[in-house]
């Protein structure tokens, strides 16, 4: 097992013992786990378990008494079923092999280390295989373990936790644009930081101002008022994930070329005739995409308006650019006050990103909405599809 987890004192007891481990994204998967099938057959299968790493470095207890199991039922060699291993079927890719089962078999005392973890299970199943072969599940190995193609520079144990290791496929391979890092375009960066994507690039050509620390997600960092924004998030982001670009740059017709390989594009943009060449450039390349925006104002006392997220699709693009405001600001309109809320940008990020991800299948879509607005007044969510 080639990671430097492997000289942590509870893994390094599974080692000495001559079990062959590996650690495959935020898993500990054990090889060579031999069990009998019902016609008393030797065969060989895989057990994983979730990693709890409260730092990249340190290893913690198990999260709970449970394991993944990539065989048949194991048997006794009489043919009768093992009881109590829970076998509640699942699907789950780990690296290269899909994990068919679920095990639960909780001991009073429960699992304070890793060790003790996976000596129950392998005793519990292997024990009637090695006692009619002669075999040993303990057989040293190694494995080369697959390419670690996450984009993350540390290991995706929330995924792992939340099984949604499979559903990451769904995205993975997307190279992502985000065009406006504002108030709600910081939090779409944010989000889909976060996410498994293979790239993203973020566009802004604006410093980092005061006031944009009121509409930042996380922290403000407080020496950095007068930077760019691209480098101010590119420092934030950076130490955190792979295949994260920034362009101090505005973006306009003409810039076709910058979009060649992205795959999907989140425009947060304010300006009218800006976001009416993107919407063009992006649909004529066949890039499906996400414009975001809201209309709040201050009437009677307190704040009002409507927040919308539109998607455009090649299906979709022909009514959605109806959706979204074209218009040039003119002498008039610079006497309005166009107020965005930290809350409002975070909320119109969140639904932005979700409808991307339900275009992807990540999540259910039942509605299949092109457009949205939510109504802050009414907390009224009006679709169209």
């Amino acid at each position: 097992m080639s990671n430097a987890l492997e000289n942590h004192d509870d893994l390094k007891r599974l080692i000495e013992r001559d079990y062959a481990l590996s650690i495959v994204g935020g898993h500990l998967v054990v090889n060579d786990v031999y069990y009998l099938d019902s016609s008393g057959e030797l065969h060989k299968g895989r057990l994983a378990a979730k990693l709890n790493l409260p730092t990249p470095e340190t290893l913690g207890s198990p999260y709970n008494h449970q394991m993944y199991w990539s065989g048949a039922n194991a048997h006794y060699a009489d043919g009768t079923a093992i009881p109590k291993l829970g076998t509640g079927t699942v699907s789950l890719p780990i690296g290269d092999t899909t994990y068919v089962r679920h095990l639960s078999n909780k001991p009073e005392e429960g699992f304070a280390t890793y060790s003790l973890l996976v000596e129950h299970y392998v005793s519990l199943i292997s024990g009637p295989a090695e006692q009619k072969y002669g075999v040993s599940s303990r057989t040293g190995a190694t494995y080369d373990v697959p390419p670690d193609t996450s984009p993350f520079k540390v290991r995706d144990t929330f995924s792992a936790k939340a099984e949604i290791m499979d559903l990451n496929q769904l995205v993975a391979g997307d190279r992502v644009a985000v065009i406006g890092l504002g108030g709600t375009g910081a939090f779409v960066l944010d989000f889909i930081v976060k996410t498994p994507v293979a790239t993203i690039d973020a566009y802004d050509f604006d410093t980092f101002k005061v006031h944009n620390g009121f509409r930042l997600p996380g922290e403000v960092p407080m020496n950095q008022f007068g930077h760019l924004k691209t480098d101010v998030l590119r420092r934030k982001y950076e130490p955190f994930r792979h295949g994260l670009t920034f362009h101090n740059k505005r973006i306009s017709a003409g810039d076709e070329a910058l979009f060649t390989d992205i795959t999907f594009a989140f425009v947060c943009i304010d300006d009218g005739e800006a976001r009416a060449e993107i919407c063009e450039m992006l649909t004529g390349r066949g890039i499906d995409f996400i414009d975001v925006g809201m209309g709040v104002e201050k009437e009677e006392g307190s704040l009002d308006g409507l927040v919308r997220t539109t998607l455009f699709t090649q299906a979709s693009a022909a009514k959605a650019i109806e959706e979204v405001p074209l218009d040039r600001r003119t002498d008039e309109g610079a006497y309005r006050t166009f107020v965005q809320i930290v809350e409002l940008n975070a909320l119109n990020a969140a639904i932005a990103v979700m409808r991307y991800k339900q275009l992807r299948g990540f999540y259910t879509d039942e509605a299949g909405y092109r457009n949205s607005l939510i109504s802050i007044g009414s907390s009224n969510w009006i679709g169209d599809a």
